[in-house]
């Protein structure tokens, strides 16, 4: 809507306004960002990763300790001799017992324990026999994927949900790994990681999280998070960013719960656990809410100052063009007497130049009334001019009557293949409304709908891509592309259709390198291979479809052959044509509208190469794609 004013102060004050607003928030806009990304490439990594160095050194120190405690008493000779003895030593018992239950004292472990690989059994800290481990408990399964796998050295965890307590454990295999003896190591307490995060975190909402190679939480501030996935707190896509990085780094600008949080992620030591700490924008840096509160006031202040200044301004322009309006008025009228005021046009600005300039177009009017009398004679002239137009005009009518009868024939045939889908959409759509139908007629009538939706969407589709190639709108983007590539890409494609319609599908390329490349569209390219694909298998009953490609100097020759119904010859010139269908075989329901290998051709044409077809009534078809190796007009350097 556009808004007429009556004044052009009003004009010029609102433009002027309008302008300086823009100018302010834009400067507003720049200086907060600058401000913004000033502070944040300053000083946020330096914060995230300090307090991630903070919240897991003192842990990394218990973990690698743990390390060495459990590389140790997996290979304590007594231990190992114990359970190479089948335990029946009992003076090595009380040794190996003993041992184990310093290790926890000295070191303050959560626990310290050995498992024999013979005997299955269980012994720990306290001179205890905890249990016999067995592949059928799903607790136990940690230990049996080690001798399986034979990992000399692995981490698991476990969380006690009544005891609200996590503990990490360090496996060790005794031994030879091809034939170990068991399994040795002890358990910390990782909670360590939480009370050091409370005492350097940066802010209140500030969260933590180890995770582990999988993404699933094993120590958090919340403990109903712990064994869940990352996921339902962070987005998986930054989760999966976060896993596939062995070193630390911080992801930025990214909303979590409609918030921009920072995230900072650091590994712990060289194990597969990651520590990840999360900070809220707002809470990392609270002096941007400054920054944009002052923005804002100054931005009210100059608007106010600017407003006053134009209004001065404006009064010394609409009072002189106040003065030509009655000038002008009165000329109007037919009073070509009057004179301009002098004080107007002594005036050395542009208001001087705009009333010399007044003056001037009134006596060149008086001029021009004298000469449109003579003009009046001059349009006999003109009529032999009309004549000579209404016969270019003929011919445009000709043009246009050829142009209604294509635009007729266009929406007649596309009104035909709209109308097959859109009749079966609406029929079976009825159908469903009837309550009386079993589930299994529901289905069927559903299945047919979805059927024609896609129909009528495959038809609206080429349609569309018809439109944008005629008006000139697809461009190749020419770039160097792996002709095995291109091939293979499409293979693998079809090759499950191929097999579901019960045809051979197989690739040749005769002798072309692996490496082979050519300067085309990729893109535009693949859409003509999937096109003669799509086609060959569709009417081709049985037998084979072959995607192929040979090269001849300069040029590649793609080329599709199948073994279905071909084509008669004296269509074959036609088959390029727009809403063209193969009409000798009502066996087979092409289900789209003739568009596809119009579309074919013109891509062909666009690339720089031409398509040929060789044909046999119901033995098959040959389509050849000829291409250039190299592309004149494309940069290969």
């Amino acid at each position: 809507m556009i808004i007429k004013f009556k004044k052009i102060r009003l004009q010029l004050q609102l433009i002027v306004g309008t302008l300086v607003v823009m100018i302010i928030a834009a400067l507003g806009f720049v200086h907060y960002h600058s401000v913004k990304d000033s502070l944040f490439k300053e000083y946020r990594n330096k914060q995230l990763y300090t307090v991630l160095v903070a919240s897991q050194s003192h842990f990394q120190s218990i973990l690698e300790k743990a390390f060495e405690s459990s590389e140790l008493l997996a290979d304590d000779p007594t231990l190992c001799a114990w359970f190479e003895e089948g335990e029946v030593n009992d003076e090595y018992k009380d040794l190996v017992l003993e041992r184990l239950d310093l290790l926890k004292k000295d070191y303050e472990y959560q626990t310290v324990f050995a498992v024999n690989s013979k005997t299955k059994n269980y012994w720990r800290d306290n001179y205890t026999l905890l249990d016999v481990v067995s592949e059928y408990d799903p607790d136990d399964s940690w230990f049996f994927q080690a001798i399986d796998k034979k990992v000399k050295t692995s981490i698991n965890y476990d969380h006690n949900r009544e005891l609200q307590s996590t503990v990490l454990f360090i496996n060790v295999l005794m031994g030879n790994p091809d034939n170990a003896l068991g399994v040795a190591g002890v358990g910390i307490d990782p909670s360590v990681l939480i009370s050091q995060f409370h005492a350097h975190k940066p802010s209140k909402n500030s969260r933590i999280w180890l995770i582990d190679n999988k993404g699933i939480v094993i120590m958090s501030t919340k403990v109903s998070e712990i064994n869940n996935p990352l996921s339902r707190h962070v987005p998986i896509n930054v989760v999966n960013k976060i896993l596939s990085h062995d070193t630390e780094g911080v992801v930025s600008d990214k909303k979590i719960n409609n918030k921009k949080v920072e995230l900072a992620y650091m590994p712990i030591g060289d194990t597969s656990y990651r520590l990840l700490i999360l900070v809220p924008d707002e809470d990392l840096f609270p002096v941007l809410n400054i920054v944009r509160n002052q923005t804002l006031i100054f931005s009210l202040i100059f608007l106010f100052i600017t407003l006053v200044v134009v209004k001065f301004l404006a009064q010394g322009i609409t009072r002189p063009l106040s003065r030509f309006i009655v000038l002008s008025e009165k000329i109007a009228g037919g009073d070509l007497t009057l004179k301009t005021d002098v004080e107007l046009l002594d005036r050395a600005d542009e208001i001087g130049r705009l009333a010399l300039a007044f003056d001037t177009m009134k006596i060149r009017l008086v001029k021009a009334i004298d000469k449109l009398k003579q003009a009046n004679y001059d349009l006999k002239a003109e009529k032999i001019h009309l004549k000579l137009a209404n016969r270019d005009l003929n011919r445009a009518l000709v043009k246009a009557s050829e142009s209604e009868k294509l635009t007729q024939s266009f929406l007649a045939n596309i009104s035909h293949e709209i109308r097959t889908p859109m009749n079966s959409i609406m029929g079976f759509s009825q159908l469903l409304e009837i309550a009386e139908l079993d589930s299994f007629e529901h289905k069927k009538y559903a299945a047919l709908v979805v059927k024609g939706g896609q129909q009528l969407l495959s038809i609206l589709d080429s349609i569309i891509n018809l439109s944008k190639i005629e008006s000139g709108m697809v461009k190749p983007h020419w770039q160097k592309v792996n002709i095995h590539q291109l091939l293979k890409d499409t293979f693998d494609l079809y090759e499950v259709l191929a097999v579901q319609a019960g045809l051979n599908m197989y690739i040749e390329t005769n002798d072309i390198k692996n490496d082979a490349v050519m300067d085309t569209d990729a893109v535009l390219f693949q859409h003509v291979l999937n096109n003669l694909v799509s086609n060959a298998i569709k009417y081709t009953e049985k037998g084979t479809v072959v995607l192929g490609c040979k090269r001849n100097n300069d040029q590649v020759t793609y080329y599709v052959s199948d073994t279905g119904v071909g084509i008669p010859e004296d269509e074959q010139e036609k088959i390029f044509e727009a809403f063209w269908q193969v009409e000798n075989n009502h066996s087979i329901n092409s289900g789209g509208a003739g568009l596809g290998l119009a579309i074919v051709k013109k891509i062909t044409s666009i690339l720089g190469g031409n398509i040929r077809l060789s044909s046999v009534p119901q033995k098959g078809s040959t389509f050849s794609v000829d291409l250039p190796v190299y592309y004149a007009g494309y940069n290969r350097n």
